[in-house]
C-alpha cells in the first residue's frame, strides 16, 4: 500500500492486490471444500481488461487475453467477457450452462462443441493470468482518466495513509 505519485504505480499495485486476493480465493477452501471461484475469476478478468487497455485494444474488450491464451476468436472473447466478467460483476452470477471448477490442472478455459467457453478451471486460469502479468512490460501501463470526471475538490493527502488502507488516490496538487 502506498500513496502514489503517478497512475502507473497505482495500477501496478492494484493488479498485484487483485492477484493476491485471487490467489487467496483459490488457496482458501470453503466449508464445503470448494474455493472462491466467482471473485477469483472476476478479479482475473479485471486484470485482463486493464492489460488489454494498456496494449491499445479498445476499452473493455478483453482482447489482450490473446497474449496469454492465443487463438481465441472475437466471439469467444466476447462470451468470456459477458459470461465470466460482466455477469459476476453486475449480477453476481455466471451464465447458466457454464461452469467454474476447482481442478488444479487442465486447460484453463475449455470450449464446448460450438466453440463456446463453457468451463473455466479457476486454478490453472489464475496461473495463466499470473504468468501473463509477470511477463507483461510494466512500461506499457499508462492509465488515462477523464479530468471532467474527477472530483472538483479532491481530498488532500497531507501525510502517509493509515495502515491497512489501499488504493490511495494520486494527488492532484501541484508539486
Amino acid at each position: 500500500m502506498a500513496v502514489h505519485t503517478d497512475l502507473r504505480s497505482m495500477s501496478v499495485e492494484a493488479i498485484e492486490e487483485y492477484l493476491a486476493i485471487a490467489e487467496h480465493c483459490i488457496s482458501t477452501r470453503k466449508t464445503n471444500g470448494g474455493l472462491y471461484g466467482y471473485p477469483s475469476v472476476l478479479l482475473l478478468f479485471c486484470i485482463i481488461d486493464a492489460l488489454s487497455n494498456y496494449v491499445g485494444h479498445p476499452k473493455n474488450t478483453l482482447r489482450g487475453i490473446r497474449s496469454i491464451f492465443p487463438g481465441l476468436t472475437k466471439k469467444q472473447i466476447q462470451d468470456l467477457k459477458n459470461w465470466y466478467r460482466n455477469l459476476p460483476a453486475h449480477q453476481a452470477i455466471i451464465m447458466p450452462g457454464t461452469q467454474l471448477s476447482a481442478e488444479p490442472t487442465g486447460t484453463p478455459i475449455e470450449f464446448g462443441p460450438d466453440g463456446e467457453p463453457t468451463h473455466i478451471r479457476v486454478i490453472p486460469f489464475y496461473q495463466l493470468v499470473r504468468r501473463g502479468w509477470d511477463a507483461f512490460d510494466k512500461n506499457r501501463i499508462n492509465p488515462k482518466v477523464d479530468p471532467k470526471q474527477a472530483p472538483k475538490k479532491p481530498v488532500p493527502t497531507p501525510g502517509p495513509p493509515l495502515p491497512g488502507i489501499s488504493g490511495c488516490y494520486v494527488t492532484t496538487a501541484k508539486p
